[in-house]
């Protein structure tokens, strides 16, 4: 038996195949990018729960296709990568995933959850997932996952490094992501500022990745 009957949690796979356009998009082949598992020390207790999935890939946790949540379904695995992972692996994903779930335990005994916890950085695997229903923080401009054009971001109480954030939510952003330098390693104008993997607090889409350029948010 495995642990999440164990645990009585109990995963509803009812609207698994209700995604629409948002399945449809998990399903395309998208450019990978490489994303690190987490900008900082992970915290030693989570507190969002674990995730189990509806099982329907041969007892594999959150298989590809697999619907998973704490208990109700929330989201969809469009990709699991089995590897050993610490807080300094790197992992690939679509631009379709808004998440990156780290796997721990063993087979029949696993469980997923937050890579920004420590249970879930070091592990058996990770697992890239698309949430079923809106928001999509992994698409440019919602403030999840790989920095790309369109992303926004708030500068540190130093005005020298950046992390993303929504372009609208909370909090007001510094700059929005524009493009790339030209081959000169020029931005296009004067004024924006140049980002690199060392000027990102979260580097996530960035370890070894493009110099981006960044405009003041307007």
């Amino acid at each position: 038996m495995r642990a999440a009957a164990l645990l009585g949690v109990l995963v509803w796979a009812a609207g698994c195949s209700d995604g629409g356009d948002d399945e449809a998009r998990g399903s395309s082949a998208s450019p990978t990018v490489s994303t690190p598992a987490t900008n900082g020390t992970p915290s030693s207790s989570p507190s969002k729960p674990a995730y189990y999935d509806n099982d329907d890939n041969d007892n594999v946790l959150m298989a590809k296709g697999d619907c998973y949540g704490p208990p109700d379904a929330i989201g969809k695995v469009l990709k699991r990568v089995e590897k050993k992972t610490t807080v300094y692996t790197y992992v690939d994903c679509s631009e379709s995933a808004d998440d990156v779930l780290g796997i721990s335990g063993e087979p029949g005994w696993e469980v997923a959850g937050s890579r920004d916890y420590a249970k879930y950085v070091v592990g058996e695997g990770y697992a890239c997932v698309r949430n079923l229903k809106a928001p999509h923080p992994g698409e440019p401009g919602e403030g999840g996952m790989e920095i790309r054009v369109g992303d926004c971001l708030e500068a540190s109480d130093t005005g020298d490094r950046y992390e993303e954030v929504p372009c609208e939510g909370e909090v007001l952003p510094d700059v929005k992501v524009i493009g790339e330098p030209d081959l000169d390693n020029h931005c296009p104008r004067k004024g924006d500022t140049q980002l690199t993997e060392k000027s990102i607090l979260d580097v996530s889409g960035l370890g070894g990745g493009p110099v981006y350029c960044a405009r003041a948010f307007a």
